[in-house]
């Protein structure tokens, strides 16, 4: 099984994200990968294979999700480096350097047909012979190839998602990405750097790609459009103090076992490849836009687009690991909406003296501590509700300038699959406006949130291949679950602590609702103004407008956020009814991180096994 648009995966896997709210939108990266689905129909016992076969259900299994992994993850030399520290050691092999391919409508139909064939191969096997943990890996991909032929069913589909998106497109994460890049030994050195020699013709396949979106008419709005343009100018102020200049000669300074002379011939070297290469690349991409800018537009979300809300409802499943219809996710939002925002009203109308440090914005002022005296508070203090991990090595970065006015205020790397000590935390502290947001920040990103969770996972041992299909439903509500406990953590009064949380969780129920109108049942900016006229009796365009670009330009994302936090909050409710007096908050919180990233349909099944 190929993975289609490798780069865009390993962004969506390698870098969590804090969404943000307030006069700018900070939205995670549309996964154009893959598929997902529902599974219904698995074969009990009816194999298409001889039972004296040597190989067993089982075994076989096993090998076919060690392919799986093997193919997806030696697909380009990013994804490898992120994934992998030591491919070597599992037997795969490394490809050549470079960012892998574009997408192309022939690799577009042979997915299609790899999708068929490996549906086929599921279906030949006994499914009640498995392993409890191959069964729930089973049940995940199935699911995920259900979807998959529904986003591949028609070609255009393949152009409905960009790689070039405002706030956090290609044209922001990959500078990123390369800054972060891990130099196990020296030879990924070697391999960075010819990595730097792909990105001239790897942007040129973007733009090609682009131009393509734009004669079919499904590329994005003027409005959008200069948002990257933006971007894309401020990353190319600094050039011989570019970020993977400067990064770059600290991170050879300080890497151990290199000669003087090889130091400076490695400075060199990545100084003229940036210069003459990355940089050119982003010139290229810079005249592109302006060349597509109003060029085939598509001015709305992908409702707007031929069958896009069926395209836009696939990827909702796919990405929140939700099965629930769209009226059942529209009414679900639309209740939490309103019940939400009748909330704030209420505490507002029960105290006039928080009422007037809401309305003078002095709610939520606690202490000053750096982000890792946060960190480690944050550590200490959910311990009593949260299972133990191993200690956490990790470090906290700042964001540079370059990237700071389009970047979320904070996120969180990945660490690859075979090591857990790697973890790299991001705070944009342009974006950060005081302690609390500091605070709750980093408890979605560190203690227990994304950091937390991943490391646990790592310690489960699971199969790297329920890595590689983890949902953001999953992985996003939680980490928007612990966040809004977090306001729990900053001492504050309870009242307060309750209003913040409720105003957190409104905002992202807002746009969530503009999100799942514009994108699944065909909203236009007119509708977005109604929503917002009606619950903030606003009129004011920059207001509206800021809606309705971050749910155009990063289309089916904020939803993800929102409904992963809601399906989480059900799946709780859920378990504490089937256990009883037996439940607890740290025996929810061990069960959703024990079974791993998966469908909430999948979790929900097992707390009746």
């Amino acid at each position: 099984m190929t993975v289609r648009r490798i780069l865009s995966l390993i962004i969506i896997l390698s870098i969590c994200f804090l969404l943000a709210y307030g006069c700018s939108f900070f939205d995670d990266i549309i996964d154009s990968l893959s598929p997902g689905g529902s599974s219904t129909d698995k074969n009990p016992g009816g194999k298409d294979k001889n039972k004296e076969d040597a190989i067993s259900d089982e075994e076989l299994f096993d090998t076919i999700i060690d392919e799986i992994f093997a193919d997806w993850v030696s697909a380009d030399t990013l994804t490898m480096n992120f994934f992998l520290a030591d491919p070597d050691s599992m037997g795969i092999d490394r490809p050549e350097p470079g960012y892998g391919s574009i997408m192309t409508p022939q690799q577009f139909a042979e997915e299609r047909n790899e999708t068929a064939e490996l549906k086929q191969q599921l279906a030949r096997l006994d499914y009640n012979a498995l392993r409890e943990d191959q069964k729930v890996t089973y049940d995940i991909l199935d699911r995920i190839l259900d979807l998959s032929e529904i986003l591949e069913m028609e070609d255009d589909f393949l152009y409905y998602s960009g790689y070039i998106r405002p706030l956090n497109g290609i044209q922001v994460q990959l500078p990123i990405l390369l800054a972060e890049y891990n130099f196990y030994t020296a030879d990924d050195i070697e391999l960075y750097l010819l990595l730097l020699e792909d990105t001239i013709r790897y942007f040129s396949d973007i733009i090609d790609f682009e131009r393509e979106r734009a004669q079919r008419g499904f590329f994005m709005s003027e409005a959008n459009a200069d948002k990257v343009i933006e971007q894309i100018e401020s990353f190319l102020l600094s050039r011989e103090d570019n970020l993977l200049i400067v990064i770059f000669n600290d991170r050879i300074d300080k890497y151990e076992g290199l000669t003087e002379q090889q130091r400076e011939e490695f400075k060199e070297r990545n100084r003229v490849l940036v210069l003459e290469n990355v940089l050119v690349a982003y010139d290229n991409l810079l005249a592109a836009m302006f060349s597509l800018r109003g060029v085939g537009a598509n001015p709305g979300g992908y409702a707007a687009l031929p069958r896009g809300d069926e395209f836009a409802y696939a990827t909702l499943c796919l990405r929140a690991g939700t099965d629930r219809s769209v009226s059942e996710i529209e009414n679900l939002i639309e209740m939490w909406r309103i019940t939400t925002l009748e909330n704030v009203r209420r505490i507002l109308r029960s105290d006039s003296a928080l009422n007037r440090k809401y309305l003078t914005h002095t709610t939520g002022q606690i202490a000053t501590k750096t982000p890792e005296e946060f960190l480690l508070l944050l550590r200490d203090t959910m311990m009593h509700d949260f299972p133990a991990v191993e200690p956490i090595e990790h470090v906290i970065m700042e964001v540079h300038d370059s990237l700071s006015d389009f970047t979320a205020p904070a996120f969180f790397l990945v660490p690859a699959v075979d090591v857990y000590d790697n973890n790299v935390i991001y705070i944009n502290h342009s974006s950060i406006e005081d302690n609390l947001t500091l605070l709750t920040a980093l408890a979605h990103e560190g203690y227990p949130g994304h950091m937390y969770q991943m490391v646990h996972l790592r310690q489960q041992s699971p199969h790297p291949i329920r890595i590689m299909l983890s949902n953001m439903g999953y992985t996003e509500g939680w980490a928007m679950y612990v966040e809004l406990l977090s306001y729990q953590y900053a001492g504050l009064d309870p009242l307060e602590v309750e209003l913040l949380c409720e105003l957190r969780l409104y905002f992202l129920l807002l746009q969530s609702h503009a999100d799942i109108g514009v994108n699944l049942l065909g909203w236009d900016r007119d509708d977005v103004a109604a929503l917002l006229f009606m619950d903030l009796g606003t009129t004011d365009d920059t207001t509206i407008d800021n809606f309705y670009n971050a749910v155009t330009g990063v289309p089916v994302n904020t939803i993800i956020y929102t409904l992963g936090f809601i399906e989480l909050y059900l799946l709780q409710a859920e378990y504490e009814n089937v256990l009883q007096g037996d439940a607890s908050t740290l025996g929810f919180h061990t069960f959703f991180l024990d079974f791993g990233p998966a469908p909430y349909s999948i979790m929900r099944r097992a707390l009746y096994l």
